[in-house]
């Protein structure tokens, strides 16, 4: 995984603030704010590729008395809020798309009288 490019961490009166720059502001619409720790894992991410494994090992690395477990849960929530908001760089897609699909290609996938019910056949069709 990695972070989009044009995207920077700014400390704005005591919170940190995930700022979308340039063509990455059409994308990154939501003000994301990241506690203190997400923001030290900010700055290793922002240069390198990363693995869940290796922010969890960050983090066990650089604070005393975090479990294992809990590391694991921040570190989901975090990359959690990330892909949610279109600032990791995970290969998930978000947004919905419609494609359109020559009937023939649908007969071939699903022939009529296979269980997976065509929208024609629910009176859906249009």
């Amino acid at each position: 995984m990695k972070l989009k490019d044009q995207l920077i961490l700014r400390e704005v009166a005591g919170e940190y603030v995930i700022v979308p720059t340039g063509q990455r502001v059409r994308e990154v619409t939501n003000v994301v704010c990241i506690s203190s720790s997400a923001a030290y894992l900010w700055d290793y991410m922002k240069d390198h590729e990363f693995t869940k494994e290796e922010l969890i090992q960050r983090i066990l690395e650089h604070y005393q008395g975090v479990t294992r477990e809990q590391a694991e849960q921040d570190i989901e929530r975090f990359l959690t809020i990330l892909s949610d908001n279109g600032i990791l760089d995970n290969g998930v897609i978000l947004g919905n798309s419609l494609v359109k699909v020559p009937r023939e290609v649908l007969d071939r996938l699903w022939p009529k009288g296979t269980k997976l019910k065509r929208a024609e056949e629910k009176g859906e069709a249009q």
